[in-house]
């Protein structure tokens, strides 16, 4: 055998042993790159699993938000329902009327307590302030300041100081 064929197979079975270790660090790199590629799936899927318990959590508090405030108006149900029904047993109507309208009084302090404990409450009547009131009328008047609210037709109210109904009135002009 020749120098040179012997270098070839040398050579050859060398290029050999080299593919056959270049393709054993390929395959291992592949099964590592594949299982890195397996964790960011499952990372990637519990990521959404937990959007979506979140967006379900968020929607449930939503849908009862309103649960509480709901059952702390139920008393103030009761109180009309109960002076209705007994304005009837009270043959004196002058007696009916001012008993009713004691009903009525109580019934509307429960309820306002109940608006303050969740936080509505009622727009304050000094100054004039267009943020909480709405000017349907302007009198000319000497007993008031320029400005001034003369009169009320309709309350506003605020949730958390945020304005859910203006104040309706009237304001001296001068």
């Amino acid at each position: 055998m020749s120098k040179k064929k012997h270098h070839d197979k040398h050579h050859e079975k060398h290029e050999e042993k080299e593919t056959q270790v270049d393709v054993e660090a390929l395959q291992k790199q592949n099964e590592e790159l594949q299982a890195k590629l397996d964790e960011a799936l499952r990372a990637y899927a519990k990521c959404e699993n937990d959007k979506k318990l979140l967006q379900k959590e968020a929607d449930s508090a939503i849908e009862y938000a309103y649960e509480k405030f709901a059952k702390d108006l139920l008393p103030v149900v009761d109180s009309l329902e109960l002076a209705i029904a007994h304005s009837g047993d009270i043959e004196d109507k002058a007696e009916a009327f001012d008993k009713l309208l004691e009903g009525v009084e109580l019934t509307l302090k429960k309820l306002l307590d109940t608006f303050k404990n969740h936080g509505i409450e009622q727009v304050e009547h000094d100054e004039f302030n267009p943020e909480f009131h709405q000017a349907i009328q302007q009198v000319q008047s000497e007993e008031h300041e320029d400005g001034q609210i003369v009169d009320i037709y309709q309350k506003g109210y605020t949730l958390k100081g945020r304005v859910i109904r203006p104040s309706m009135v009237t304001i001296n002009k001068k």
